[in-house]
């Protein structure tokens, strides 16, 4: 049976000072229900890193299931916005709602991740960029060229294909879309609102760092905050809004 799928969704056009204000408000509807928000981060994490531990098989399989895990997230936060006292099934929704998209979303994914690093690989000799190797066996190999621009064209490749999957598990629970869908217009989303997209992971990355410091301890709020953002941007870019 085919499924209909919205042929496009548009976002606005946000200042790039929402980027701080998406983790501002995830922190507010974190901090309605804490305790619940922790045990469902401790939850992810802990099958994240089971599954991870499966050999060979685990690491793409983390893949595949991430992005269901953040649909559960996104309804989640959804929920606890509207007033709903949160219940840890809660974490396994994206497994009720649209599984097979969000699983072919962490596929799509990760074959982009791949295909970057094709790419990379091959623009090192173009880039006058080789690899030498070690006098001996614990000398490890090391670049020699312009390594500081390939890093800088690998940061911003990295960037480009984090903006495909910023948006795309909230678009295909909340919104409908087809994995490729939910793909297209995250990026499209995160092309225009790039300044905002950048600010918030910039700040959310020091935001971890400044968690790790007391014990780790501030990991416990971080990892929700950070789950919540997705939903809190996508609210703030593709939401309907009221007149």
């Amino acid at each position: 049976m085919q499924t209909d799928f919205p042929a496009r969704i548009n976002a606005r056009r946000v200042g790039h000072v929402r980027g701080w204000r998406w983790i501002v408000e995830a922190f507010y509807l974190v901090r309605q229900q804490p305790l619940t928000w922790m045990l469902l981060a401790g939850g992810y994490l802990l099958i994240h890193f089971a599954v991870a531990a499966i050999p060979l098989l685990g690491p793409p399989l983390t893949f595949f299931l991430g992005p269901i895990f953040a649909g559960g997230f996104v309804l989640a936060a959804q929920q606890a916005e509207h007033g709903s006292e949160l219940r840890l099934s809660v974490l396994f929704a994206g497994f009720r709602q649209a599984p097979r998209a969000l699983l072919n979303v962490g596929m799509l994914y990760l074959g982009l991740l791949l295909l970057a690093m094709m790419l990379l690989s091959a623009a090192m000799p173009l880039l006058g960029i080789h690899m030498i190797a070690g006098q001996n066996a614990q000398e490890l190999p090391r670049l020699e060229g312009p390594v500081s621009l390939f890093m800088l064209l690998s940061a911003a490749l990295m960037f480009l294909l984090s903006l495909c999957y910023w948006f795309a598990p909230a678009l295909v629970v909340l919104n409908g879309l087809g994995p490729w869908q939910a793909l297209r217009d995250s990026f499209r989303a995160g092309m225009a609102n790039w300044p905002a997209v950048l600010l918030s992971a910039f700040m959310l990355a020091l935001l971890l760092f400044l968690a790790l410091l007391p014990l780790g301890l501030g990991l416990l709020l971080w990892f929700p905050v950070l789950y919540v953002t997705a939903y809190t941007g996508w609210k703030d870019l593709f939401a309907p809004q009221a007149d």
